[in-house]
């Protein structure tokens, strides 16, 4: 027990602490699912202008129902040690879904809805009904936790009416309401601890779970948003002639990928498992890195897209809809990443919020000038960040996680 009375998880202390080799197939699969949905985005911005924000907010949807299968998975194998092969048929149950729903994806809104909604539905019913048995048939063995699986799946088969009505809407706006609300009703659970009548409620930042694990689950994943942004680089590059425009634009987008990740991992990624052991609540820093890295993934897939547009039409005069892609995508990750270092260090660099205004100021001259142009000043503003980074650590012993909470 706890001091605070509440029962230790399944893993009890014991289980590994970082990631597993399951955990790295599991990754693989979303390489795939991540990689698919760049690709219908970049479809969706190259098609008709007036359609394109309600299709994009119609991908969107998409990746963050892929975001809460992946952190669901991640969550469970923090409380349920991974060693047992319950659990690895629990993971590999999710890898299997999250291919159908990655195949699926690009033509969910046609003929495929029902496919995605499927695998989607299936993953976050079976997971808490599969982990809801488990914890019972290993109750004699270990003190369980709280029904925390059971909750979770009252509220996943609320959410799944909505997605299965909409799968069998013909209508492409219905259907995307309909998924909108299902999707709705999962974060409102995840916010508020899925109260249920006479299970009570359990929010993240009060559980007992592996923080050192979870730390290490987020930056894997946000390695694999750089990856995507290497793999649609490299294919987008691949398909077209190697011109002087496309040559020097994907050079630009390796470039800005190297300094996202230098940007994320100096020093708050790096010090992120250190953090989790030195904080006084752990779980609540591990609850906020959910939105910080969910914040800051959407940032980086949004870069790869808009870096994609740029190496298939580097000389086209900008447009509003694909500027956003462009600069938005890196000013959504500064975002995520100056939140991300204040959990981390109790502080935020000045250079994070004057990179966003840099951005969205430069965005009134490069709304006029070909886009080969945007992605050179993301470049310079990125690197201006790292450059500022290194400046301030010149000098100095390495900054230790000072957590605020």
């Amino acid at each position: 027990m706890t001091p605070g009375g509440q029962r230790k998880p399944l893993r009890a202390g014991e289980g590994p602490h970082e990631s597993t080799i399951l955990d790295l197939l599991l990754d693989l699969v979303f390489v795939f699912a991540l990689n698919r949905i760049a690709e219908e985005a970049i479809h969706t911005l190259t098609g008709e202008p007036h359609l394109a924000l309600p299709r994009a907010g119609e991908v969107l949807l998409l990746f963050l129902a892929m975001w809460l299968v992946w952190f669901f998975a991640a969550l469970a194998a923090s409380r349920f040690d991974p060693r047992y092969p319950e659990i690895q048929v629990v993971i590999f149950g999710v890898a299997f879904g999250s291919v159908v729903m990655g195949v699926s994806a690009p033509a969910a809104y046609d003929g495929h809805g029902a496919h995605f909604v499927g695998a989607y539905v299936a993953i976050q019913i079976g997971r808490p009904l599969m982990l809801a048995f488990f914890q019972r048939r290993r109750a004699h063995e270990i003190v369980v936790p709280p029904p925390i699986p059971s909750r979770i799946l009252c509220w996943s088969v609320v959410a799944a009416v909505p997605w299965i009505v909409g799968a069998f809407v013909p209508t492409g706006v219905v259907r995307g309401g309909l998924w909108a609300l299902g999707l709705t009703i999962e974060y409102v659970g995840l916010i508020t601890g899925w109260p249920t009548p006479g299970l009570g409620r359990s929010r993240i930042h009060d559980w007992d779970v592996v923080g050192e694990y979870l730390a290490d689950r987020y930056r894997q994943f946000f390695i694999i948003a750089l990856g995507e942004s290497v793999l649609l680089s490299g294919l987008t590059f691949s398909s077209h002639p190697f011109g002087a425009g496309q040559t020097e634009a994907f050079v630009c987008a390796f470039l800005s990928t190297a300094l996202l990740w230098r940007i994320y991992f100096y020093r708050a990624g790096t010090v992120m498992k250190s953090a989790v052991a030195a904080a006084t609540q752990p779980a609540r820093l591990v609850a906020h890195g959910f939105v910080t890295h969910l914040t800051m993934v959407v940032g980086v897939v949004t870069t790869a897209v808009g870096y994609g547009l740029v190496i298939e039409h580097p000389y086209d005069t900008a447009n509003p809809t694909w500027l956003a892609a462009v600069l938005g995508g890196p000013a959504l990750f500064l975002a995520g990443r100056a939140r991300f270092e204040y959990d981390i260090f109790g502080r935020v660099s000045p250079v994070r919020i004057i990179g966003i205004l840099v951005l969205a100021a430069t965005s009134l001259i490069l709304v006029r000038l070909p886009l080969l142009a945007a992605i050179i000043a993301v470049v310079a503003v990125l690197l201006c960040i790292a450059v500022a980074d290194a400046a301030r650590a010149r000098g100095r012993s390495l900054e230790e996680a000072a957590p605020p909470h």
